[in-house]
C-alpha cells in the first residue's frame, strides 16, 4: 500500500524551523557604551583641570579697568577651573543665582570703594605728571601702573651722588612736592620706596654691600615723605641691590638704568563687609 502524500515526517525535529529577522539596530548598544566612556572621560578631566589663579587675576585686574570711572559691578563667581572643558558648559548643573538687590549694602559698598581708589590713583598720576613733567621729558623719570597700583621709576643719578644715600640738595624741594601729593591719598594706601643698584662691587666703611646701599637709599627717601608728614605707617622701605635688574650690567647704559629707585603706591583692596 503506497503512503499518502499529506503524510507528516516521521521525526519532527528534522524539520527545518523558520529563521528570525536579522537585528539592524545592536550598534545602538555600542553607540551607547561609546557615549558613555566620552562621558566619563570628560568628567574626569573637568575634576583634574588645575585652578589658574594668574589667569583670573589677569581678568579681574581687565574688569576693574574697564570699569574706570564707574562704581564697577561686584559679582561673586565660583573659583573653580573649566581647565580643557573651557568652552563646554559644566557638566554639573548649578544653580541659578538671582542678581543682587540694588539696595545690597556691601556689594555697593566694594563697588564705590574700588572706584573711588581708582580716582585716587587717577588724580596722583596726573597730578605727579604735571609736576615731574620735565624728567619725565629727559627720561629720568618713568610712570607705570595698574589700576589699583602706581609706580613711579626715578634714575639714581638725579637722586643721589655717585656711591652715597644722602639726596642731593637740589632733588629735595621735588621730593617734598611729590610728598604732598602723597598725603592726599586716603589712609588705607601704602607707599612702598625700594632701592636698586647694579653689580659693580661696593665695599667701604659706610656700604659694606650693595644691599646697604640700595636699602639706605630707599630709608633716606622714605625718612623725607614721613617729615613732611606722610604717616610712616603707610610708608616702607626695601633694598634689592642688584638682584633685579632691568637691563644688562655689562654697558655703561645699562648699569645707569639698573641704578634706580621706585615708590610703588598700593590702593587697598575692597573690604568685603
Amino acid at each position: 500500500m503506497s503512503k499518502s502524500k499529506n503524510a507528516q515526517p516521521a521525526n519532527p525535529i528534522m524539520a527545518k524551523k523558520p529563521e528570525k529577522p536579522p537585528n539592524h539596530e545592536r550598534w545602538v548598544i555600542s553607540y551607547a557604551d561609546l557615549l558613555t566612556l566620552l562621558l566619563a572621560t570628560f568628567v574626569v578631566l573637568y575634576a583634574s583641570s588645575s585652578h589658574d589663579k594668574h589667569k583670573q587675576d589677569q581678568v579681574a585686574a581687565s574688569f576693574v579697568k574697564a570699569f574706570v570711572g564707574t562704581p564697577p559691578s561686584v559679582v561673586t563667581a565660583s573659583s573653580a577651573s573649566k581647565g580643557v572643558m573651557s568652552h563646554q558648559p559644566s557638566p554639573i548643573p548649578h544653580p541659578i543665582e538671582a542678581p543682587a538687590s540694588a539696595n545690597s549694602k556691601i556689594p555697593q559698598r566694594m563697588a564705590h570703594q574700588m572706584a573711588a581708589n581708582i580716582q585716587s590713583l587717577a588724580q596722583l598720576k596726573q597730578q605727579l605728571n604735571i609736576l615731574l613733567h620735565p624728567m619725565i621729558a629727559r627720561q629720568q623719570v618713568s610712570m607705570t601702573g595698574t589700576p589699583l597700583t602706581l609706580t613711579i621709576q626715578l634714575d639714581a643719578s638725579v637722586l643721589f651722588p655717585s656711591g652715597q644715600a644722602s639726596l642731593k640738595p637740589d632733588v629735595v624741594t621735588l621730593l617734598k612736592q611729590v610728598a604732598g601729593a602723597l598725603l592726599k591719598l586716603p589712609d588705607p594706601f601704602r607707599i612702598v620706596v625700594q632701592g636698586f643698584t647694579d653689580d659693580q662691587p661696593i665695599s667701604n666703611a659706610q656700604f659694606p654691600s650693595n644691599w646697604s646701599l640700595s636699602a639706605e637709599r630707599a630709608v633716606s627717601v622714605v625718612q623725607l615723605f614721613i617729615g613732611d608728614g606722610v604717616p610712616g605707617s603707610k610708608m616702607a622701605a626695601e633694598g634689592f641691590g642688584q638682584f633685579a635688574p632691568i637691563a644688562p650690567n655689562t654697558t655703561d647704559a645699562g648699569r645707569a638704568k639698573n641704578r634706580r629707585v621706585t615708590i610703588v603706591v598700593h590702593a587697598p583692596e575692597p573690604a568685603g563687609s
